[in-house]
């Protein structure tokens, strides 16, 4: 023994120390984790030894950690070694005993037990001689184990629609779980060869100050289930308490709040689609334009002297005529050739400016503009008029009880321990926040961007507060996890957990694209246009009533005018033959 620990230490820089099971017990006792990757060898199947590993041994150590090797004797069998020994699902324990063919040669063997008290398995993990060395399997171990023949696991879900629904019988007894979690356990099923029973649990859970747990942590913690098929943040808080699969996905979480259904009064929507300077350039076009007909009409009337008096317009008037010509109105037809080519042009870009206008108001007024009240969680505890949720007895509820944020630490001691009857999902959360005025509630993205669709109101985001891991959770030190998280890698690089994600999101998200396609223009976006056209109108009866009142005052006015108005001499003109 000394020899060979000389020889590993020195030769091959292996540390090793050699001892005898109530040494081992008194060193090595609990601390066997600070040892990295430790192989425990037993040099002999002798029965008193084999006696105290059972009993002083396996019975306490997380068999799972070490990998172990144990040398047979050739008449030893499998059977009476491990009869009273368990070797959980992914313990790597090895056997290697002399061939009983060729002389220098083991045969190594790796054994295995799919649950306690089951039948023990075995199968070849490799051969050993002098000349070639040690020839192993070219698969990993659980490539190796990829079959649990049959064996049930309990699991256990959160109703949380729609990546995880529990479908029940005539009973009441869950019979299957949907969603996107329900589709990945079904891929799980197939692929380890196991069934499947299920239990619900009211709450995600988290554990107490006084070291109890609720919810599915706490089921799995007491051994009521093995394995929960829902979405659970990875926090360190839960890393101490139960296990994780391999991340599924990653997200942030944040605050979400409803938009108003109405969006802000916009006063400059009917000049905002031109800037300054377009307006300023049309009002020039129109000047201009009527400055080029007043000039024409000078230059005939000045060239023909017999150019008829419909032709002879004030400026005022002819600028009137163009406004209303740039408002789809007509204008006065000229005789003139040169003043209807102005005309024509006049039109022409009338209907260009009209179009262009016409078409920018429509989106201006399609699309809604909201001013958040706040975008941080400390613009959230200043306002100080919204309430904030999140989900009861979750890992977001221990998140803000935990936190060494301060902002986040006086929102939860001000306004989250206020609440009574926190939503149970991220459905019940986000209706509240539609339902009830100024409520904010903390979700994750991907669970808004689902839920959208079957809330009744526009949801609008905050800053992140954290990136969060989402993963499905086991018990501690599960057998099953290595087995698990080797299919879920295989899912990952298949293509297969991408293409289940893109389908549950791209569904989604592809109905409520298509609900939200069109813009409707609200009463408010017109409120403007409504106030300017009763405006006009107040003016218009105005400017009616004092005209009817002068003209009924003053009948005689005109008409002594018309009396007073000196008479023009009358020319007779003498006609000759």
């Amino acid at each position: 023994m000394l020899i060979l620990h000389k020889y590993l230490s020195m030769t091959h820089f292996i540390r090793t120390a050699y001892m005898d099971v109530p040494l081992f017990n008194t060193r090595v006792g609990n601390d066997f984790y600070r040892i990295k990757r430790p192989l425990f060898v037993i040099l002999n199947d002798d029965e008193d030894l084999r006696n105290d590993f059972a009993r002083q041994i396996s019975t306490w150590l997380a068999m799972a950690y070490p990998t172990w090797l144990v040398f047979f004797g050739n008449e030893t069998k499998l059977a009476d070694f491990f009869l009273e020994i368990y070797v959980p699902f992914d313990c790597k324990f090895m056997v290697a005993q002399s061939s009983a063919n060729v002389i220098g040669r083991e045969i190594i063997t790796e054994v295995y037990q799919v649950d306690k008290g089951k039948e023990l398995r075995s199968m070849q993990f490799g051969v050993w001689d002098l000349r070639d060395g040690l020839k192993g399997p070219k698969r990993g171990l659980f490539s190796r184990r990829n079959n649990l023949f049959g064996q049930n696991i309990r699991v256990t879900s959160v109703h949380d629609p729609p990546i995880s629904l529990l479908h029940h019988n005539e009973q009441n007894e869950i019979i299957r779980i949907s969603g996107f979690f329900g589709d990945v356990i079904l891929l799980l099923q197939e692929a380890i060869n196991c069934t499947f029973t299920y239990k619900e649990a009211k709450t995600w859970g988290s554990c107490l100050p006084d070291g109890s747990c609720t919810g599915a942590v706490g089921m799995l913690i007491n051994n009521d289930v093995d394995f929960a098929a829902t979405e659970f943040m990875m926090t360190s808080d839960r890393l101490d308490a139960i296990s994780f699969t391999t991340p599924i996905y990653t997200t942030k979480c944040r605050a979400y709040i409803k938009r108003p259904a109405t969006s802000d009064l916009k006063w400059n929507a009917y000049t905002a689609p031109f800037s300054a300077d377009i307006w300023g350039a049309i009002v020039l076009f129109i000047i201009l334009f009527s400055g080029s007909i007043v000039f024409i009409q000078r230059l005939f009337a000045f060239l023909s002297p017999y150019l008829p008096d419909d032709e002879h317009s004030r400026f005022t008037e002819i600028l009137f005529f163009i406004v209303g010509a740039f408002c789809s109105q007509g204008m006065k037809q000229s005789t003139l050739d040169p003043i209807r080519m102005v005309q024509l042009i006049i039109h022409l870009a009338a209907v260009v400016i009209l179009a262009a206008y016409s078409a920018a108001l429509i989106s201006y007024l399609a699309v809604k503009t909201f001013v958040m009240p706040f975008t941080t969680m400390d613009g959230l505890l200043k306002d100080g008029t919204y309430r904030f949720g999140v989900v009861g007895d979750s890992s977001d509820f221990t998140f803000f009880q935990n936190t060494s944020d301060k902002t986040l630490r006086v929102l939860f001691d001000e306004v989250l321990m206020k609440e009574t009857g926190l939503p149970s999902n991220y459905l019940d959360g986000l209706e509240r926040v539609c339902k009830e005025d100024k409520y904010a509630f903390m979700t994750l993205d991907n669970m808004a961007a689902l839920l959208q669709q079957k809330v009744d109101c526009k949801l609008e985001k905050l800053d992140a507060i954290s990136q969060t891991t989402i993963a499905m959770a086991l018990q501690p030190n599960s057998p099953y996890r290595g087995i698990i998280n080797a299919n879920i890698l295989q899912l990952r690089d298949n293509g297969i957990l991408q293409r289940l994600l893109e389908t549950q999101w791209s569904v989604q998200l592809s109905r409520e694209n298509a609900k939200s396609s069109w813009k409707s223009v609200e009463i408010g976006d017109i409120v403007p246009l409504l106030l300017f056209i009763v405006a006009i109108l107040f003016i218009s009866f105005f400017i009616c009533a004092i005209e009817r009142v002068i003209f009924k005052n003053f009948p005689n006015h005109r008409m002594k005018q018309e009396v007073n108005k000196p008479q023009q001499p009358k020319i007779n003109m003498i006609l000759r033959r």
